[in-house]
Parts: structure tokens; sequence; C-alpha cells
């Protein structure tokens, strides 16, 4: 059975880690006992050789580990020398970083972007405004052809990003709306 753990004001011996194919580990190194990873003990000795350098010993092998580089919260890890990229993040960066994430998520969707470069010719609501699925925005001149972008959602204009006359390029954000259920 794991040892299970109990946040408390320890959190500092917390550890999200992230690896670039989307696997995520939760780390927990109490002080005096076994790490646990995703709430499983793991017998785990590690060895300090040197600088950057470890060993640890697990399933009667001994592994060699490495510290090849950090830059903020990215690491790459060298076990028997084979790479292993890694964002390692505290429990209240990861926690913080999802919820943005989710918040940014849910307001990018409703977002209204540029579907090719060209100029904005008139907008024809202002910030603040209600707007139906499907209502015309804005004109997007693009190859002297007038093309009509419409709401993507129900909502409110929450910001305006561009102005009559500007040129724009594909993609680029055009309108932000916040989406309503009616």
């Amino acid at each position: 059975m794991g040892t299970s753990y109990i946040y408390k004001r320890d959190a500092s011996r917390l550890f999200i880690a992230l690896r670039e194919n989307g696997k995520r580990y939760k780390i927990y190194i109490p002080k005096d006992s076994k790490p646990v990873i995703n709430g499983i003990e793991k017998d785990i000795d590690f060895i300090e050789q040197e600088d950057f350098h470890y060993s640890f010993d697990w399933h009667g092998k001994r592994f060699h580990c490495e510290l090849v580089s950090r830059d903020q919260n990215k690491a790459i890890i060298k076990v028997n020398g084979v790479e292993y990229r890694f964002s390692i993040e505290s429990i209240f960066s990861y926690i913080r970083r999802g919820m943005i994430n989710n918040l940014e998520k849910q307001l990018n969707d409703n977002n209204i972007i540029a579907p090719m470069p060209g100029k904005i010719v008139d907008i024809f609501l202002s910030e603040g405004d209600l707007v139906n699925e499907g209502e015309p925005i804005l004109i997007l001149e693009a190859m002297k052809m007038q093309n009509e972008i419409t709401a993507t959602c129900n909502g409110v204009i929450r910001k305006i990003r561009v102005q009559s006359g500007q040129s724009v390029m594909k993609d680029e954000l055009l309108v932000d709306i916040n989406s309503i259920d009616v």
C-alpha cells in the first residue's frame, strides 16, 4: 500500500512533472521516507555522486541520472544516457496555470479571428453590445471582395481589437466575445 500524504504546509515538497508526450507525474518527496509518485510509494534511494549527477537503485538495478540543463521550470534529464524533457511545476503554479489555461480557452472559444488577410471596411457593433450567433459584426475586404464576418455565438462584445481601414493578417484576433446562454 502506498504512503498517503496530506497536503498541509509542506507543499514545497509536492511537484508536478509534465513530459513532452503529455504524461503527468505527481511527485511528493517527503523528508524522512521514500518518494511518492502518482500516489504510490516507490522504493527508490537517491545517491548524489557529484554536482547534478545522481544514482538511484530501483528494483535491484542501478540507474545513473544527470541533470543536463535547467531553464526556469524546464529540465532535461538523462537516465542511463536517455534524455527526458520535463516541465517541473510546484503544485501552486500547476493549479494556477490550469486555471489560466481554462479561462483563456473559455475566452478564446468565441473570439473572432480573421479567416484571411485583408482590410477592415466597416464595423457594425460596439463594445458592450449584445450579439446573436450569425449576426454580422464587421466587413473584411480581401482580394476586392467584401466578406461579412459573423458572430459564432450569442454573447456580448467584450473588446473590438480593430478599426475601420485597418489591414489585418490571417488568424489575427478581431473581436472578443463573452458567450451567454439564451
